[in-house]
């Protein structure tokens, strides 16, 4: 389930507009008596016939058919050893899809449970600390008698602050119990992710369908918990995606009529539902799925293309309606101007009910089929060819103008240090297996870095030493009277034996404590210390020679530097592939020779071709490389563990990327082909038309507010038809979403 990320893949249009939605039946008639005004007068005569309809609203959004999408990922930070798919592959569910390192697994276990019982084991001395402390002050608190009225009035002050010491202390008990077992409850979280991938490192399939995108492992082999390493995509089952809206943007839940029109046929739609879970962690992390909808009656859908998807409320259902240019007010009267038997005019009054911005119902004073005057300052066309309205395809194309065959499993060895290399221990086109030595290479920050490790060990053996020292001096100092004399003897107070005594236990108590806690910390850090001067040290000969090892099998595609070489941290050495396949990879940017929409990609399964020598090769979309601004795509998936977010990481193109295979695989020479050609925008069977007949009007009282019209041939009279556009125009043509339809008459202008 998708959530929305910076961009749509394709424009998004989202078009409101009130009409009215034609029928036929009958009504009644009140004849006027009005007093004579001054008729309206319009730049020629303009008559629209009363008709039954609907009084509301219609809204309009785009829906885009594609695939249903199933994210495969692991459920803790790992390793990528290897993945054993690319795009286009196709898989069945527990396929295996990738392996991590359990190695490296195994190392996060271990620090997981070493975490584990070093929060167990402080918490259980922070809480003895904590009673200590408590004890410490109602002891003290308690330590009243025998003294002056004075020193008893000084006593109860001093006994309120420890009293308000001790809630405070009590309180502070009971959120460091929570965040105790939060801490808990996350750790063992973790433990248990790692230990199932130790158990089994595989990656497999959730889902059956099509590989549509896979982890690059160019830029590294990590892979955070939850990061997207496959992606699987069922190309039988589709839905309406309208990419854009949000979730929590979509305003048009409570629309009576929701219905998507799919080869100019009328189908029902819901919105998908999503879960209490799934809309908090939305919410928390600002990151919200898409709408889409679905019909239960499930039209043929065609992977790629749009649909216009129809969202109407309605306030009066088979209504007679009229214009509200035929309207006329004088006071509380609402009256408008029929046409009669001779050709003129005559005043009615007439009673109106609910509206819209178009079309008011008229309860009394009209029947249908009547025509009635509406002012209009627009010239009703007198001389216009009839220009009778069909459904035809209507498409936009986009252009991929770089290609190129891509590699399976491309991984980048990079350098982890600035150096100088010592060896380079393969060279192209070599075979290598797991473990293999790659180069080696001379750093003096490889060796400064061991030093900087075994430093940051001694400095902590520093620091616990004089930690224990300190506390060491002051449980002697206490034991033998030292700095406690002058704390347990209040000058012109009597001292009491037993409580001194009490109070001095307390005290050595809580030293003992503390130099306990110090104790399991040093030990704790300690441990994570010599974990990270043996990583250091691994492959390092001491004095700064760093010998790097294949993580896994493939065949060297390129070699980058030679012995010799100085290079710096993060620098290319060399590149490890797999395979070659029959997938071509398609980056959008920009062209001099063709119109291309950067941030647009081909959809799963869109038919898409290539030009080459006058010929059309045709060919499929198969997967998804990057989005441009919308690199960091992000999902949202649901499965026994809970729901997450998942992401997509940077293809690194720097610009929208797809895959796609051609029907007859690759030709040899791809150098004389042209751009991949592939869908913009893509509808089938929808109201185009001139967009010579379209008019816009804007409203006087607010410029932003503007709306289109054509003029339509209704019997024998010319009416101002309000219409919503589509947000596309290609060439002449214009796309129209409601307000005409097949075999309505307009004028066209001679």
């Amino acid at each position: 389930m998708k959530i929305r990320n910076l961009l749509s893949i394709k424009k998004l249009a989202v078009l409101g507009i009130c009409v009215s939605f034609v029928a036929g039946g009958c009504g009644k008639m009140t004849e006027s008596s009005i007093p004579e005004l001054e008729e309206p007068v319009a730049l020629n005569e303009a008559y629209r016939p009363v008709e039954y309809g609907t009084i509301g609203s219609i809204q309009v959004l785009m829906a885009t058919a594609v695939p249903r999408d199933y994210c495969n990922y692991y459920s803790a930070n790992v390793n990528i050893s290897q993945i054993y798919v690319e795009p286009g592959d196709t898989v069945n569910v527990g396929d295996v899809l990738a392996v991590c390192d359990v190695d490296e697994a195994k190392k996060q276990l271990q620090q997981c449970n070493d975490a584990l019982a070093h929060e167990n084991e402080t918490y259980e001395i922070s809480a003895q600390i904590s009673d200590t402390q408590i004890k410490l002050w109602e002891s003290q608190a308690a330590d009243t008698d025998e003294f002056s009225t004075e020193q008893i009035e000084k006593k109860e002050s001093t006994e309120e602050d420890y009293n308000t010491q001790i809630a405070t202390e009590q309180e502070n008990e009971r959120y460091d119990k929570q965040l105790h077992e939060y801490r808990v409850q996350k750790i063992n979280e973790q433990m248990a992710s790692y230990q199932q991938i130790v158990d089994d490192g595989k990656l497999k399939a959730a889902h059956s369908g099509l590989v549509t995108y896979t982890k690059k492992l160019t830029d590294g082999r990590s892979a955070a918990a939850y990061e997207n390493i496959v992606i699987v995509s069922d190309t039988d089952d589709l839905v309406l995606d309208i990419k854009g809206t949000a979730i929590n943007e979509y305003k048009y839940s409570d629309y009576d009529k929701k219905y998507v029109i799919v080869d100019g046929e009328k189908y029902d739609v819901t919105e998908s539902q999503y879960t209490s879970e799934v809309l908090v962690l939305s919410k928390i992390n600002n990151r919200y799925p898409d709408v889409c909808v679905e019909s239960r009656e499930k039209p043929f859908l065609t992977a790629g293309q749009m649909y216009p998807v129809y969202f109407e409320k309605t306030k009066a259902n088979q209504a007679l309606v009229v214009g509200k240019d035929s309207i006329y007010m004088d006071g509380d009267t609402r009256y408008v101007y029929v046409k009669n038997d001779e050709g003129g005019r005559e005043k009615r009054i007439i009673t109106t009910g609910e509206s819209d911005e178009n079309y008011t119902q008229v309860t009394e004073g009209l029947k249908e089929g009547e025509l009635v005057y509406y002012n209009s300052t627009d010239q009703v066309p007198t001389k216009y060819s009839k220009y009778t309205v069909t459904r035809s395809d209507f498409d936009i194309a986009n252009y991929g103008v770089r290609y190129s065959r891509s590699d399976a499993g491309t991984i980048t060895e990079t350098c982890d240090y600035e150096g100088q290399i010592v060896s380079v221990n393969v060279k192209q086109d070599d075979t290598v297996e797991k473990g293999m030595l790659l180069y080696v290479v001379d750093t003096g920050e490889g060796k400064a870095a061991i030093t900087e490790a075994k430093n940051a060990i001694d400095s902590e053996n520093e620091s616990y030493a004089q930690k224990i020292a300190d506390y060491d001096k002051q449980i002697k100092d206490l034991s033998e009277g030292g700095s406690s004399a002058e704390e347990n003897n209040r000058q012109d107070e009597k001292p009491d034996t037993a409580y001194d005594e009490q109070q001095l236990k307390l005290n050595l108590q809580l030293l003992n404590l503390q130099k306990k806690l110090a104790c399991a910390d040093h030990t704790y850090q300690l441990s994570r210390l010599q974990s990270a001067y043996d990583s250091i040290s691994a492959g390092n000969d001491g004095k700064g020679n760093i010998s790097v090892y294949a993580k896994n099998d493939g065949k060297v595609s390129k070699v980058s530097v030679k012995a010799g070489d100085n290079v710096e941290k993060g620098s290319d050495i060399l590149q490890i592939t797999g395979n070659s396949t029959d997938v071509l990879l398609v980056q959008v940017k920009d062209s001099n020779s063709y119109k291309v929409y950067k941030d647009n990609i081909a959809d799963v399964g869109e038919r898409v071709s290539l030009e080459l020598d006058g010929t059309t090769i045709y060919g499929s979309c198969i997967g998804f490389a990057g989005y441009g601004r919308e690199a960091q795509k992000g999902y949202i998936n649901q499965d026994d563990k809970g729901v997450h977010i998942t992401g997509n990481t940077d293809s690194g193109y720097g610009n929208a990327a797809f895959y796609i295979k051609l029907d007859n695989g690759i030709p040899d020479d791809l150098t004389r082909a042209s751009a991949v050609k592939f869908s913009y925008v893509s509808f089938k069977k929808v109201v185009v038309v001139p967009t010579s007949i379209i008019h816009k009007q804007v409203n006087p009282m607010d410029k932003d507010d503007i709306s289109y019209y054509v003029w339509k041939i209704d019997g024998d009279s010319v009416v101002k038809q309000p219409v919503i556009l589509g947000d596309y125009t290609s060439g002449s043509n214009t796309l129209v979403l409601y307000g005409i339809d097949e075999g309505d008459e307009i004028c066209l202008a001679s």
